[in-house]
């Protein structure tokens, strides 16, 4: 029995040829999509987004060939035509504009499901977030889809930097076989490696990936008005800051992090822990002090046991809950 080929167009491909993808998201994450896969040999015929402008910027750094439109003119016959024709759709947008992308994505094949040719072979669909199953694309489940989520444990700030970087991260899978086989087959061939993830766990892998990337930004942010409050820029203190974190990281992708822990609480130093204490309440600088209470006691238990472990910790239990005394 002949395999099945993935798409709803009448081209001819060769067994190494490249899917189509149309792309709905022009954000930084879109439109990093769209390099990667354009510098992978895939062809990206379509960029759409809530406002042409933005996606007329995208589909301009993505390639010369491709396409833009906004949502609202998705019922225009070139842009169905570009749309329906792709063999794989992923829907890039911020999560909570997913459930509606979806539905009006639908209602654009519905409107077209005339204009395509009968027992077409069955059409992919992807989103990006880390926190939803693949169930918020049932509407296009029920047009013929089959559907999944691919998402990227990357921080991308910048399209063009994040297109590089998506070229050597990790990517989540999980959906219908149909997709995740054609996700990993994509990952593959941009650069990077896939994993997949049970829908049930998304949430809590999307908090560990949160907690991995952004929070730890905001921790650096933390850091960053400690020093400030030394009498330090702001730029100043980043650069001070900033080899000493890389550093943290490059002793992180040797070791794990019991043994790439190191400082006051690898030490068991009780004194300086008190002096740090009394330091951030005297600046009144209580979310660095709930940060270094929550981050401490972590810390103790990476140490395993290190000397002064209980004093220590009931030091850290009495800071957050005798805010007031700076002295105490």
């Amino acid at each position: 029995m002949p395999k099945s080929r993935i798409g709803s167009s009448n081209r001819k491909r060769g067994p190494k040829s490249k899917l189509s993808v149309a792309i709905i998201g022009s954000g930084r994450l879109g439109t990093a999509l769209g390099l990667a896969l354009t510098r992978a040999g895939y062809r990206v015929p379509l960029v759409v987004s809530r406002h042409s402008a933005h996606a007329r910027r995208a589909a301009k750094m993505i390639g010369r060939k491709t396409k833009h439109a906004s949502l609202k003119n998705l019922d225009r016959a070139e842009n169905a035509d570009e749309l329906t024709q792709a063999d794989l759709i992923i829907v890039a947008t911020s999560d909570d504009a997913i459930e509606t992308v979806t539905q009006q994505l639908a209602a654009a094949f519905r409107t077209r499901s005339k204009a395509l040719r009968p027992k077409a072979p069955r059409r992919i669909a992807m989103h990006t977030s880390g926190a939803l199953g693949a169930n918020v694309l049932d509407p296009l489940k029920r047009e013929g889809f089959a559907v999944g989520s691919i998402h990227p444990l990357v921080s991308i700030s910048d399209p063009a930097t994040g297109a590089d970087w998506l070229a050597r991260a990790y990517f989540s899978l999980e959906g219908d076989s149909q997709a995740v086989m054609v996700g990993r087959r994509l990952v593959r061939q941009l650069g990077g490696q896939s994993f997949q993830i049970k829908p049930k766990m998304k949430a809590l892998y999307h908090a560990a990936a949160l907690m991995a990337s952004p929070n730890l930004t905001a921790l650096f942010d933390v850091a960053l008005e400690m020093l400030t409050r030394c009498g330090m820029s702001p730029i100043r203190a980043r650069h001070v800051l900033l080899p000493l974190v890389e550093s943290t990281l490059a002793n992180l992708i040797r070791q794990d992090p019991r043994s790439a822990l190191t400082g006051t609480f690898k030490r068991g130093d009780l004194a300086t822990t008190v002096k740090h204490i009394n330091a951030m309440k005297a600046e009144k600088l209580i979310e660095a002090l709930q940060a270094y209470v929550v981050l401490g006691n972590r810390s103790l238990t990476l140490a395993n046991h290190p000397r002064n472990e209980k004093e220590m910790r009931r030091l850290l239990i009495d800071a957050t809950g005798n805010r007031q005394s700076p002295s105490s």
